[in-house]
Parts: C-alpha cells; sequence; structure tokens
C-alpha cells in the first residue's frame, strides 16, 4: 500500500545547524509522543549517511529488566549494531613457538617439576622440593611487592578494581574496549559516530534516570568531554517535559531539575516541531480518505473548498498545533476506506426528527472518534483544546466557516425551520444572531448565515473573537446527547 511521506526538508536543514554547531557532543532531541521524532532521525542520518555513521538504540525493552543490567543491554544493542557496520575485525593467529616460549616463561618452575618428575631419583629429590622452592619465590615476590611504595600505582589499581566491577557505572572491561576500538576504526571513515539513545521517557524512572547516569558520569570523570564508548555525539532522544514530570515525581517538585539535566547537553535542547509542516499536509492525507462515491454530495473531502473539508481541516489543524493531535495518529488515515453512519435523531417531541448528515457537524464527529478510538478520547482532546486556545480573532468574512456550528450547538432552538434566531451563552458572554437556512437538493440540510457577534452583557459591542473551541465542546456534547431514533447504516 502506497505510504504517505511528509516532507520534512526545513526540519532537517533546523537540526542539521544544530547538530553541527561547535562542541554539541551532547544532545537532547525532545518531542511529544507520536509527532514523528524517530521517523524524522532516521530519514535525517540517512539523507547525511556520508558524514554521519548513525547508532540508534531503543531500549524500551529494557523495561522488563533488572535496573544493574541497563548497561549490559545498552553494550549488546551497540555491538549488534557494530556487527551490521562494513568493519575489518583482527584475527590474530600466533605461532605455536611462539606462544609457547610465552608460556615457559610464565610457568618456568610447573614446567621444569613436571620434567623431573619423569627423571628418575634426581628428578624425584628436584619434585620433592618443588613445592618449597615454589613457597619461597612465592614469599619473595610477595616481600618485594610489600616494600614497594607507589602511591599512584595504589591509586591506579583501585581505579581499575573499580572499572572492572560487574555493573559499575565506571565499568571499563574487555567489551567496552572492544567497542571502543571498534568505534575508533569506524572513525577512520571521516565520519562523526551518533549514538542515539530512543524513547527514553518510555522507560521506567529508575532505567531511565541510570541510563542518564551512566552517560553523564563518564564526561564528568575526569573532566573528560569524551562521550563513553568513544562515540562523537550522543543523541537522547524524548520529550523533555515528560522527564520533568518524571523527575519531580521520583525526587519532589522543590529539586531543581534545570541543574540536573544540564549537564546531558552541550547546548540548549533541540525542540523537534514539525507542527507546520503536518498542517500543510491535512489536506492532503483528508483528500486520501476512500468514501463511497454515491455518498459524495455529502461529503467530499477532495473538494479543498467544500464545507466538509473546510471544518475537518481547521478542527484537525487546531488540535495537531496544541499537541492533542499526533503524526503518527494522522497518517493512519492515509488512504484508508471510511464508511459514513446514517441515523435519525429527535429535533422535538412532536414527533420532528431529522437525518446526522443534516448536519455536517454530526459527521465531523462521527469521524473524529473513528480515529481517536473513543467518545472519552474525543472528549478528553476537545477539553483540553477549550482551555488551551478559548478564542480566535475573526474578521466579518471569516463568520461563514462557523454556520454549520451554530447550527447544530441551536438545533432544539431553531428545529431546522428557516427564520432569524440567536444563539446566547452566559458562560462565554456571547450572542450570534443568525438566520437559519434549508439547503440541498431536498431543501432537508440545515446551516446558517451569521449576521453578528455580540456581548450578552453589551449587545452594542461587536466582537471581533470566536470561542471556536469551547463551542465545538458544546457541540460535541450535544452530539452525545442526541436523541436517536434509528440506524439507517
Amino acid at each position: 500500500m502506497e505510504k504517505f511521506k511528509i516532507d520534512i526538508t526545513s526540519e532537517i536543514e533546523r537540526f542539521k545547524n544544530h547538530i553541527d554547531l561547535t562542541g554539541n557532543n551532547q544532545i537532547i532531541f525532545s518531542g511529544i509522543f507520536g509527532i514523528g521524532k524517530t521517523f524524522f532521525l532516521k530519514e535525517f542520518f540517512e539523507e547525511n549517511n556520508d558524514k554521519y555513521e548513525s547508532f540508534l538504540l531503543s531500549p524500551v525493552n529494557y523495561s522488563i529488566s533488572n535496573n544493574d543490567d541497563i548497561i549490559d543491554y545498552i553494550k549488546y544493542d551497540i555491538a549488534f549494531e557494530l556487527l551490521g557496520k562494513d568493519l575489518d575485525y583482527e584475527n590474530t593467529d600466533y605461532s605455536t613457538l611462539l606462544t609457547s616460549q610465552f608460556y615457559l616463561k610464565e610457568n618456568f618452575l610447573d614446567t621444569a617439576s613436571l620434567i623431573a618428575k619423569s627423571g628418575g631419583k634426581v628428578g624425584k629429590a628436584f619434585s620433592d622440593i618443588y613445592e618449597n622452592l615454589k613457597k619461597i619465590a612465592n614469599n619473595i615476590e610477595k616481600h618485594n611487592s610489600e616494600s614497594q611504595t607507589d602511591e599512584k600505582k595504589e591509586l591506579i589499581n583501585f581505579l581499575k578494581e573499580i572499572t572492572a566491577k560487574e555493573n559499575s557505572i565506571y565499568e571499563e572491561n574487555r567489551i567496552t574496549e572492544l567497542i571502543s576500538v571498534l568505534i575508533e576504526k569506524l572513525k577512520e571513515n571521516k565520519k562523526e559516530i551518533v549514538l542515539l539513545i530512543d524513547d527514553l521517557d518510555r522507560l521506567d524512572p529508575e532505567h531511565i534516570f541510570r541510563i542518564l547516569n551512566v552517560f553523564a558520569c563518564h564526561f564528568d570523570f575526569g573532566n573528560s568531554s569524551e562521550n563513553k564508548f568513544g562515540f562523537d555525539k550522543i543523541v537522547l532522544v524524548c520529550d523533555i517535559e515528560n522527564i520533568r514530570n518524571i523527575f519531580h515525581s521520583k525526587y519532589g517538585a522543590n529539586v531543581d531539575f534545570s541543574g540536573y539535566i544540564d549537564k546531558f547537553y552541550s547546548r540548549e535542547t533541540h525542540y523537534f516541531n514539525n507542527k507546520t509542516i503536518v498542517s500543510k499536509s491535512v489536506h492532503e492525507i483528508l483528500s486520501s480518505i476512500k468514501i463511497e462515491n454515491e455518498y459524495l454530495h455529502i461529503i467530499d473531502l477532495k473538494n479543498k473548498r467544500g464545507t466538509a473539508s473546510i471544518i475537518f481541516q481547521e478542527i484537525i489543524e487546531d488540535l495537531i498545533n496544541n499537541d492533542l493531535l499526533n503524526l503518527r495518529t494522522l497518517l493512519k488515515l492515509y488512504n484508508k476506506e471510511y464508511a459514513l453512519k446514517f441515523f435519525e435523531f429527535k429535533i422535538s417531541e412532536n414527533n420532528g426528527k431529522s437525518l446526522n448528515w443534516h448536519f455536517q457537524k454530526i459527521l465531523v464527529f462521527d469521524f473524529l472518534i473513528s480515529f481517536y478510538g473513543s467518545v472519552n478520547s474525543l472528549r478528553t482532546a476537545l477539553e483540553k483544546l477549550a482551555k488551551l486556545n478559548p478564542s480566535k480573532r475573526i474578521n466579518h468574512l471569516e463568520l461563514k466557516r462557523y454556520n454549520d456550528l451554530i447550527a447544530f450547538i441551536d438545533y432544539n432552538n431553531h428545529k431546522t425551520a428557516v427564520g432569524d434566531f440567536i444563539y446566547a451563552n452566559v458562560d462565554l458572554n456571547i450572542s450570534i444572531k443568525y438566520k437559519a437556512l434549508r439547503y440541498g437538493e431536498q431543501k432537508d440540510e440545515t446551516t446558517t448565515n451569521i449576521k453578528g457577534i455580540t456581548d450578552i452583557k453589551n449587545n452594542e459591542v461587536n466582537r471581533l473573537d470566536f470561542p471556536f473551541a469551547p463551542l465545538l465542546k458544546i457541540a460535541f456534547e450535544e452530539y452525545v446527547n442526541l436523541k436517536r431514533i434509528k440506524n439507517h447504516i
């Protein structure tokens, strides 16, 4: 199936400017869940593979492991990635003669004893005194060692002990050294070697802070600016606000998060923001949705100027721009089939009824629920939108975008009759004068023509703002509470 690709050229250029900053060796790449961080980074490093060699780790599965095992799993993933790189691995083949010489030099007494045991009386005599000779030799070596004073060597030996300990945050064992050597070999290709740790904020708090501390202690230790394993750059991928909330939940609201997190990035946090790009793609995604041809007169999303398209476009863009709809969810709509659902509902107790498609806004809510997954999920999103974006600046010509919204919110008032009406909302301090209209081949579809908006408290004052999101939330509750009579499809 054809996949939709969003043009991320501008964001690629913006991140390139950031990653190329002098000394920018530790980076936090921040963006909300589902905004497309992983997709973007894969595209970025693929497009710039002549300059960077990237290692992408996604440690989500680490959550089922013990906290002490994190370093080993990181090394495992790096080693696995290394196997896929174009590297010449050393395979040293020493001759038997050479290895024999080393063995004899280091194990002379043991070897001499074995030879002596098979050499008659003299051999037996030598064998009898062998253990005493070995004990004397060991005692001499021990005495010699204890007689020496080398403070620097003592410190070095202590550091080696700590780095050799399993799961130490300072660990530097053979595999760590081997990984570092192979990373250095990759640098021979004149590329910068970049380690990306993805989805950091999807881990358990203990795992998050252990990973952070493992990398932080390395470039803190000894005043070294070099990253662990010798990577040129380390990129931590997360939503920094989630990390902040997790930090305060774990350590307390009064603990300074900024002072803690500062050491994990060399410059400022890079905020990934593709909202503008995604918004520009909304119509293309909507127009790809397949609706049965016989219903295109009701809703045709390919018609950019159609009422339904304008309604969908505005709502979806507002949700995107307020972080209430992510790219992952939006892309699920591309090229999908959508079946319209038709039902009747009561308009008045005196047998008045109407079909849902007579009100375009009802079809919008049906549609939104289908990809938010539930009524409650959409309700939560619309409630947040009403708080985050309570009003819009508009001019008189832009009012027509909201004709269908008012037609549905106030259907209990006009009951689909043609005429002049007023919708008033005390909580929003708004009074909307409109003319209810009927349209369509059968004149059974309902809309309005908004004539003006004023304050309730002072109807002489024309409003230049329109509370779109709060009214959308009200319209949604009307939709949920419709007195449905029967389903037609």
